[in-house]
């Protein structure tokens, strides 16, 4: 039904369209995500250009039409400036929303996913990119009703009898045990010590996670298996992965040049 409505969101994606006009798609708490058009913003002088930036939070006023919400008028909340003045923090800001896109679906309204984004774009302008990324992770399989079991055998619920290392499967939803080991599709080993770290990030608040201390090895551990998790549930690849590995992702690896594959390493199945 065509009329007026109010709205904050988040500028998820931002496309060109005709000569002067965007294409955007935002999410928003109240009306999930919103595909509008913002026409002549492409202009120098648009009162709508600063707002309706690609990662921009704004409060819009949209007019609804039969298949086109249009902006036409937005006041800017925030611009997340240091994440722009950061290629790095840019390329996981794009992490997140990659992320909040692909779980959001067409339709549905989910302001716990949108407080988690806009939680996690402030975070990373203080707080180290690498472990906002995992935190947001475990947050959204927790969302999705998709929280692991880590403390035993998500298969059978027995004892891990971890050696060394633990054995991590999507499939069963967790961690599983020795006698479950190729029943349940892809499998990756990682440390004890990676899967304490997990279990904590389930459940920390926000405001200490600047507290939390990781070693390099167990931070590629969790780069690796985590986001591989959070993949198989949402059965797509998430690409902006491929841009903070070119710029390094890891947070103790430095900048700039291509990093080696995460230390977690995927097993191979009997027959595969």
């Amino acid at each position: 039904m065509a009329g007026y409505f109010r709205a904050e969101g988040i500028v998820l994606k931002s496309r060109d369209y005709q000569e002067t006009d965007q294409l955007l798609t935002i999410l928003t708490p109240s009306h999930g995500k919103v595909d509008a058009i913002v026409k002549g913003v492409r202009k120098p002088k648009s009162s709508l250009r600063s707002g309706t930036q690609q990662l921009c939070w704004s409060r819009f006023l949209f007019y609804a039409g039969k298949s086109l919400a249009t902006v036409t008028q937005c006041e800017v909340q925030s611009i997340f400036a240091p994440l722009r003045q950061d290629l790095r923090r840019l390329a996981y800001a794009c992490y997140l929303v990659e992320i909040a896109d692909s779980v959001v679906m067409p339709g549905q309204v989910n302001p716990a996913m949108y407080n988690l984004l806009k939680q996690g774009l402030e975070l990373l302008a203080v707080a180290p990119p690498g472990l906002v990324a995992r935190a947001f992770e475990a947050r959204t399989l927790k969302i999705l009703g998709l929280e692991p079991r880590l403390d035993r055998c998500a298969s059978c619920g027995g004892p891990l009898r971890s050696a060394g290392g633990v054995i991590v499967a999507p499939a069963a939803g967790g961690t599983i045990c020795p006698d479950c080991r190729g029943r349940e599709g892809p499998e990756y080993q990682v440390m004890p010590g990676s899967i304490k770290i997990w279990q904590q990030l389930n459940h920390m608040n926000w405001r200490h996670l600047r507290r939390l201390q990781i070693s390099p090895y167990l931070a590629r551990e969790l780069e690796e298996i985590m986001p591989a998790f959070l993949e198989y549930y949402l059965d797509r690849k998430l690409k902006s992965r491929a841009l903070i590995n070119e710029i390094g992702g890891n947070d103790d690896d430095g900048t700039g040049k291509n990093r080696p594959a995460a230390r977690a390493l995927r097993i191979k199945l009997p027959g595969s």
